[in-house]
């Protein structure tokens, strides 16, 4: 099942013509699974562990931020080179920077601009998806060609 997907994918025009199509697609659904790992890990610590909400929050966003780098130096940029320590340094600088970008983009829309919130949340989730890709593929993943 999985060939078939993968045969499919590399026939749709958009990956085939623009391949970094391609990589933003996995990107976004790295992403997903990110958030999925992100909140069962936050229940289970303040659930299962009684751990205070911030610290379990703080601790959900580390263990998804490890997984998202992972997954997606091995499957969205295929990237197998040895600097994986600086790279992980790299890959979390820039997800702390989408995250502080995310909350004041969140808090001006909402706040200054009376945005509806879920509306002002998709908004900067989409802008913001970009962003996250567009730094990691040029900074944290950039090959010596590119």
């Amino acid at each position: 099942m999985i060939n078939y997907f993968r045969s499919q994918s590399d026939n749709f025009y958009l990956f085939h013509k623009y391949p970094v199509t391609k990589q933003f697609v996995k990107f976004c659904l790295v992403g997903f699974t990110n958030m999925a790992i992100d909140i069962l890990v936050y229940w289970f610590f303040t659930r299962l562990f009684n751990i205070y909400y911030i610290l379990a929050s703080v601790l959900s966003f580390v263990v998804a931020v490890t997984w998202s780098f992972f997954m997606n130096r091995r499957w969205t940029f295929r990237y197998n080179g040895l600097d994986m320590t600086s790279q992980y340094v790299k890959f979390f600088v820039v997800n702390i920077s989408v995250m502080v970008l995310n909350l004041s983009f969140l808090f001006i829309l909402v706040d200054w601009f009376g945005v509806y919130d879920l509306l002002a949340k998709l908004m900067t989730a989409v802008v913001l998806a970009i962003v996250n890709f567009s730094v990691n593929k040029l900074w944290t993943f950039r090959t010596h060609n590119a």
